[in-house]
């Protein structure tokens, strides 16, 4: 397998789909990249385990971003890049035109001085400029929450093992933001602690929650999953979630103290995610949750499209009106379910466009019900704008809500 082959068609094919990219968001001497070790031991739902950090290719180790800033509070960001969970989107993909997901920290989407939005630390209007971040970048295809080294054919009598180690890098990760907020033997938590991601690191901010809350036990919480709205298939929850035959070793690595959320894995793949929102605003009801999506989330679909047709890479790029209207129905009914919670609300845009928090659109001036996004994201955190946090969607104040024509779908694959 050619590395600078995959490393060119992920850059060329991924950056516009799954990364906003741009100008340097901070002077890179703000940033320390700390390199993880192949092997360390962590504590993990009471118990210690041994942990293998790296990316999807053996020999390719793990890095993370650290800035400190001027205030007690911490940003904890998960970068996303697709997901894998078998010999066609772990491996076929890689050598096609349409790479299912990034495998190497290496490559530019997982730099976060070439991101903006929340990153872009530079920016006065930027809510968390004075925040210490943790930028985790993702190349494990595994949501940030595998550990497991999974071995895929290839083709008859030949196979590769991909290293679904996300969770792994995840624990070392947070075993070292422990070591840093430790002054003189005793744990000095930062007094609010932002948990995001966007695309599958919206995933893995969630699942990842309730670890981060064991390590940081006297921190107010908060979460914003971006374009990572929960609706999958089928496909994805036998393959990659449910035990015995896990691709991620997924049950493994719940939470045991968060009631419900263990038996999650049995259930139906439309019950999954609000039943994991569940969990966590019940047990954390003095935390604050949340989720942001466009209505026709044109990168959400296309997943959701792959997860159908897993095996068959010639329908992946078969987006129709009515998989459209399916994922937005979906979407709204995940959105408006786990909404029942106090404490937690959704605020759904217009449009197709997929993620916010890494784009300078999360500055934009365009509103849902009055509100900008940037000021309903410093209301959730308790800021100035702290009453700006509603439940706020297109489909309240008049945006197209469905069918896309063919033609709107082919303007929102090409970013027209």
């Amino acid at each position: 397998m050619n590395r600078l082959s995959i490393a060119a068609s992920l850059t060329a094919l991924l950056a516009p789909l799954f990364f906003y990219t741009g100008s340097a968001s901070a002077d890179s001497n703000d940033w320390q990249r700390i390199s993880a070790p192949q092997q360390a031991t962590v504590k993990v739902n009471g118990a210690e385990r041994e942990i293998y950090p790296g990316c999807a290719f053996e020999g390719d180790d793990y890095s993370f971003y650290f800035k400190k800033g001027k205030s007690d509070k911490l940003v904890i960001f998960f970068n996303g890049g697709g997901a894998c969970w078998n010999n066609t989107t772990c491996l076929a993909s890689l050598q096609s035109a349409m790479p299912a997901y990034v495998p190497s920290d290496d490559l530019p989407p997982n730099n976060p001085l070439l991101q903006d939005g929340v990153l872009n630390l530079n920016n006065p209007d930027n809510p968390y400029r004075d925040w210490s971040v943790a930028y985790l970048p993702y190349c494990t295809g595994d949501i940030h929450f595998g550990s497991k080294d999974t071995t895929y054919l290839v083709a008859p009598g030949v196979t590769k093992t991909i290293r679904h180690r996300g969770f792994d890098n995840f624990l070392y990760a947070r075993k070292w933001l422990k070591r840093h907020f430790m002054h003189e033997g005793k744990m000095h938590n930062p007094r609010k602690i932002l948990v995001t991601g966007a695309s599958a690191g919206a995933y893995g901010a969630v699942l990842n929650y309730a670890h981060i809350k064991a390590a940081f036990p006297g921190a107010k919480g908060y979460l914003l999953a971006d374009g990572g709205s929960g609706v999958i298939a089928e496909s994805l929850m036998q393959e990659a979630i449910r035990p015995p035959n896990s691709a991620w070793n997924f049950a493994a690595n719940l939470p045991q103290a968060v009631p419900g959320m263990t038996a999650t894995t049995v259930l139906a793949a439309s019950s999954f995610t609000p039943a994991i929102y569940s969990a966590l605003t019940n047990h954390y009801p003095e935390d604050r949750f949340s989720q942001y999506t466009t209505v026709h989330d044109a990168v959400q679909t296309l997943f959701y499209n792959i997860m159908l047709n897993d095996d068959d890479m010639s329908q992946w790029n078969k987006l129709t009106p009515q998989l459209f209207a399916t994922w937005t129905s979906s979407m709204l009914n995940n959105s408006y379910t786990v909404a029942a919670a106090p404490n937690y609300r959704f605020y759904i845009a217009p449009g197709c466009p997929h993620t916010i928090l890494r784009s300078t659109a999360m500055y934009s001036t365009e509103t849902v019900g009055g509100t900008t996004f940037r000021d309903w994201l410093e209301g959730l955190t308790g800021g100035k704008n702290r009453m700006a946090w509603n439940n706020l969607s297109c489909t309240d104040t008049g945006c197209q809500y469905q069918p896309l024509t063919p033609t709107q779908i082919s303007a929102c694959v090409s970013g027209s």
